[in-house]
Order: C-alpha cells, then sequence, then structure tokens
C-alpha cells in the first residue's frame, strides 16, 4: 500500500511540474495582456482627452464671436440713440452718423475687424468679415457677419434712433 500512495504522489507533482513548470511563458503572456490592457485604457483616456480639449476650444470660440458681437451692437447702438440723425452708404457697408454736437462718425468692417472713426481711427471689435446696414425713417436694421476659425456667425438687429431737435 506503501507504493500505491507513493506513486499517486509522484503522479500530482509530475502533473503540478507539468501546468507550473514552465513560469517564463505564463509571464510573458501576462506582461503582454497587461501592456494590451494598458494602450487600451491610454487611448481611451486620449479620447476622452480630446473630446474635453474639443469642447474648450469650440466654447471659448463662440464666447469670443458672442464678445465681439456685444461690443459692436453696444457701440453701434449707443451712437444710433444719440445722435442727430444717421445715413447709410449705396451699397450698405458704411454707417454714417451725426452725432448730437454735429460732428460725423463712421462705422464700418474691414481687414477682419469693426472700426469707428470720430477723430481718430479705432478699431471696436475684432473677427468681423462684413457688415450690411439699411435705414427705414429713424429705424437703423443690421447684419453682423463675423468669422473665426471655427465658423461664421450672423447677427441680425435694429435699433431706433432718438432723433435730438436742433436747438435754435
Amino acid at each position: 500500500m506503501g507504493r500505491m500512495s507513493d506513486r499517486s504522489c509522484s503522479g500530482a507533482l509530475n502533473l503540478g511540474k507539468f501546468f507550473y513548470g514552465n513560469e517564463r511563458g505564463i509571464m510573458l503572456i501576462e506582461l503582454l495582456l497587461a501592456l494590451a490592457l494598458a494602450l487600451l485604457i491610454i487611448g481611451i483616456l486620449q479620447q476622452v482627452t480630446g473630446l474635453v480639449f474639443n469642447g474648450y476650444r469650440d466654447s471659448t470660440n463662440r464666447a469670443e464671436l458672442q464678445y465681439s458681437s456685444r461690443m459692436a451692437l453696444d457701440c453701434i447702438q449707443q451712437d444710433i440713440r444719440t445722435s442727430r440723425d444717421f445715413q447709410v452708404s449705396a451699397d450698405g457697408s458704411k454707417l454714417i452718423i451725426t452725432g448730437p454736437g454735429g460732428e460725423n462718425i463712421y462705422i464700418y468692417a474691414n481687414n477682419g475687424n469693426l472700426y469707428r472713426v470720430y477723430k481718430s481711427t479705432v478699431p471696436v471689435a475684432e473677427n468681423f468679415s462684413a457688415v450690411e446696414f439699411s435705414k427705414s425713417g429713424s429705424k437703423l436694421q443690421g447684419k453682423l457677419m463675423l468669422h473665426n476659425q471655427d465658423g461664421d456667425c450672423e447677427i441680425e438687429f435694429y435699433c431706433f434712433s432718438r432723433v435730438l431737435q436742433a436747438q435754435e
């Protein structure tokens, strides 16, 4: 009986040696699986990071266009509301405002900026591709066309002049 138990023990040892004897191969497979998993996780993180940065860039560019349009609208509306009168050039690309003191103020877009000319030329806002103005009585109707690397934006607006009476 002693011999049978020796055989079953030696058989179990041989079986264990068969599965676990080649540890170098198993470690290599584990290393390759870990490397593949790490590369998969890095790829996923790269995609998520790219989406976050693209969202941030888009939001920043949109905010830049909104800021430019707000600056332009504030300037134009302030000048129109305090004007004696205003005219629009024949092609609608230039606004000529007669200020409260009789001075002329010009507003137009050129080289990507919106300019206001009164005694000196001052850029009011950037990212402008064009402007269109039209006049109907004391109503100014306009379209601001803005552009940056993410695309175009158009803002349509109107405002009314508070016509000042000339003092005699």
